[in-house]
């Protein structure tokens, strides 16, 4: 008999649990279901114990760091020493308990895998009295082994399980069941990863893992600093080398390859989950937190045996981020590496890590088409951070759904990583829209230039990717003096690093300019037979490659270089908009008509040049961190060293506003600063010297753009008039799509 599920009672925040039953490794799997409530008591949501309370002033030149488990620990500035007790008082108050929450139970984050000849569970109904009732579930074989490795030989062991626990065949049940994941995970115990069976040293491969990780200790700041009592106390260090043999190098390689950490669900399952929480590959184990640990001291280390570790090490690094406290164009950045079975789940797999203005304004629907689920997205995350912030990841030549070519396709994977938001194309200035359903969307900028010369995209392939540079050199223009006063190949090395240099983050531990044309003589030495070469080992190297694979370079007609999606032509408009970081790529398709092509890294476009023109001779614009390390804008007056928040570009603020203190919130845009209007009381996150309205001053003539598609506000001197289409690019037709099962394959 096959198993019938029971309806949940949705007025009472019913679940379903998992009962494992005990059984050895090649027993058949024996479960039992039963319906429980979630209802978290008053304090049970924080699982982060451990603060002493009494770290906050210690003597120089000491500090109390909060570590990513919720410990304090003390930090010697001077000599790198740590230790958990206070340097000048009593040891460390006892760890907070954590609230027992009921019922008490696991939540296992898996991959379904595939999904052919799935396996038998049986399912045991207890029946008052004593009496038993046995019916049969199929499953899927890596949910099947990890339900062998995980039960007790002797006791019943309690887990949510997302396909058994939802009734994948009931749509209402499943929109409302997703909704409520996050609770789920975050009151769970604990969460158990399953990263598949024991092979391929597997077991050697943690081992190292931990030993690297019991070294260190990460700071809620996201620094690694040496762990009290640590064996090798130099390891933390970006500096300090690494040796182990090829053998454990692959072995190490082999788990991070792991398909877990490549899908969109256990990204957030992993981010809510408690301090608990293990990774378990066969029957070894290895906590969570020594594991992040372990793989962010790898990824920081200057040299690595290759590419692709590196690469694996930046995709660990990114599950591992907070994304609770990350904007959400963040988030989607970070997660487009990540795959899921239904598309619709680029969205929703992330509600339960999302800020809570887009949470609560996105309802998961799986009867909806994927590309309305998108345009939702897109069109609530620009109304909650007035920011153009994912108009980055629309691109032409990727896109397979439907639906206008302003709104993101997330429904393919992509390893690319993400072109900085640090260029700041419009300054601190929020964006101007008015969406009009279904398919037009007006918006304010200013158009720029129009690309003259493409050459070839550099290949996808991260030991190929390099070897386009020589070509893209011979490509430049023939002068040797850029538009900003550059040399020609100061502005090319800057281009392909996308100006990730010491000089523009003078508190980072980036290249300089001088060593990144260095580097540039040395890339264009390799071939295709230097993939050994070591220069594929250095960590700004596999920085660079992630910036140019698959993009190509371009010129423009007036003298400026970038880097844009493969797919760009010749006659392309490049175009600034209000509220958007980075310059986009247009296209006319028709008579007044156009397409979003992507997004454009343009050297000498930065720092909001397009509109308000350069800066002074003895200004030069910085990046900074945060003490969350998230960037901040300055100028920085290369007389005085002085740096400011001022643009030097604007007047003074009008009397009737002033810049305001602030603490970031997950609802705030990537970039901004609060303003506050003393009149009105009115808020913002803009500055009101860059408004539509300010600009007029200097922008005298506005020309609209308009079609069923997009319209567009160009402030410029030039009075032409054109239309704008950014409707769908390959004429797809809208799909009726079904719901699908949750997410994992």
């Amino acid at each position: 008999m096959t198993y019938q599920y029971r309806p949940l009672e949705r007025d009472q925040d019913e679940i379903r649990l998992v009962s494992l039953l005990p059984g050895d490794l090649d027993d058949p799997v024996r479960i039992s279901i039963h319906h429980a409530l979630l209802t978290p008591s008053a304090g049970a949501q924080g699982k982060k114990g451990n603060r002493d309370g009494r770290g906050n002033i210690v003597p120089y030149p000491w500090s109390a760091e909060e570590t990513s488990d919720g410990a304090t620990l003390y930090l010697n500035k001077t000599t790198n020493e740590t230790s958990w007790t206070h340097p000048s008082r009593d040891p460390p108050l006892p760890a907070i308990e954590e609230p027992d929450f009921q019922p008490h139970y696991e939540a296992l984050s898996y991959t379904w895998g595939t999904t052919d000849d799935p396996e038998i569970a049986y399912v045991t109904d207890f029946r008052p009295g004593g009496n038993e009732e046995c019916a049969t579930l199929a499953i899927y074989q890596n949910l099947a082994s990890a339900f062998r490795h995980l039960r007790y030989v002797d006791q019943v062991r309690n887990f949510w399980v997302d396909a058994i626990c939802i009734n994948q065949g009931d749509i209402p049940e499943r929109n409302k069941q997703v909704k409520r994941m996050a609770n789920i995970y975050k009151l769970a115990y604990r969460v158990v990863a399953w990263l598949g069976r024991e092979e391929y040293n597997s077991m050697q491969a943690l081992a190292i893992l931990q030993h690297v990780g019991d070294q260190l200790e990460l700071t809620k700041t996201g620094r690694l600093v040496r762990a009290p009592g640590a064996e090798e106390p130099d390891l933390w260090m970006n500096a300090c080398c690494v040796s182990f043999d090829d053998r454990t190098w692959q072995a190490l390689l082999s788990i991070l390859e792991r398909s877990w950490f490549y899908r969109l669900w256990c990204w957030q399952e992993i981010n809510l989950s408690s301090r608990h929480t293990v990774l378990q590959c066969g029957h070894n184990r290895i906590r969570w937190t020594v594991f992040r640990r372990a793989v962010l001291c790898l990824h920081n280390k200057e040299r690595l045996p290759s590419v692709n570790f590196r690469e694996r090490c930046r995709h660990i690094a990114y599950l591992a981020a907070d994304a609770t406290q990350q904007p959400m164009s963040v988030m989607l950045d970070l997660s487009r590496s990540k795959g899921c079975a239904d598309p619709r789940d680029k969205v929703y797999g992330l509600l339960g890590l999302t800020a809570p203005l887009f949470n609560t304004s996105v309802k998961p629907d799986y009867s909806l088409p994927v590309e309305q689920v998108y345009k939702d997205a897109f069109i609530v995350h620009t109304g909650v951070t007035q920011r153009l912030e994912l108009l980055k990841h629309c691109v032409l030549a990727k896109r397979s759904t439907g639906g206008p070519s302003w709104v993101p396709d997330w429904s393919k994977a992509d390893f690319a990583a993400p072109i900085l938001s640090e260029q700041f194309s419009t300054g601190l200035s929020c964006v101007h829209i008015k969406y009009v359903a279904p398919n037009v969307l007006e918006v304010v900028g200013v158009r720029c230039t129009t690309v003259q010369t493409v050459s070839a995209a550099a290949p996808t392939e991260i030991d190929k990717a390099l070897l386009i540079v020589p070509k893209w050199l011979e490509d430049l223009p023939k002068t040797d003096v850029y538009v900003n006063g550059e040399t020609m190949i100061e502005a090319f090395a800057l281009t392909l690093c996308m100006n990730r240099t010491r000089e523009r983050h003078p508190t980072n531990h980036f290249l300089s300019v001088s060593e990144f044309v260095y580097l540039l003589r040395e890339i264009v030495s390799l071939d295709v037979d230097s993939d050994k070469d070591p220069i594929y080992s250095d960590r700004e190297i596999a920085n660079m490659i992630q910036k140019i694979r698959g993009r190509a370079f371009f010129t423009t007609a007036d003298g400026h270089i970038g880097t844009a999606p493969r797919g760009i032509q010749s006659g392309d408009q490049v175009c600034i908009f209000l509220g958007c970081y980075s310059p986009m790529i247009l296209r006319l398709v028709d008579f007044e008509k156009y397409q979003v092509v992507g997004e454009a890294y343009i050297h000498g476009l930065e720092d909001a040049v397009g509109v308000l023109g350069p800066l002074p001779a003895h200004w030069k614009a910085i990046i900074r961190g945060d003490t969350l390390g998230r960037p901040l804008h300055r100028y920085l007056n290369l007389t005085t060293r002085e740096q400011t928040a001022e643009d030097p570009r604007l007047d003074v603020l009008p009397p009737e506003w002033e810049r305001m203190a602030y603490e970031r919130s997950p609802d705030d845009p990537a970039l901004f600063e609060v303003f506050k209007n003393s009149v009105t009381g009115e808020t913002i996150n803009s500055d009101p010297r860059l408004s539509p309205e300010a600009l007029r001053l200097e922008l005298k003539d506005y020309i609209r753009i308009r079609d069923r598609g997009l319209v567009l506000t160009f402030p410029t001197f030039d009075a032409s008039r054109l239309k704008l289409c950014l409707g769908n690019p390959l004429d797809l037709p809208v799909q009726e799509e079904q719901g699908k099962k949750t997410d994992k394959e």
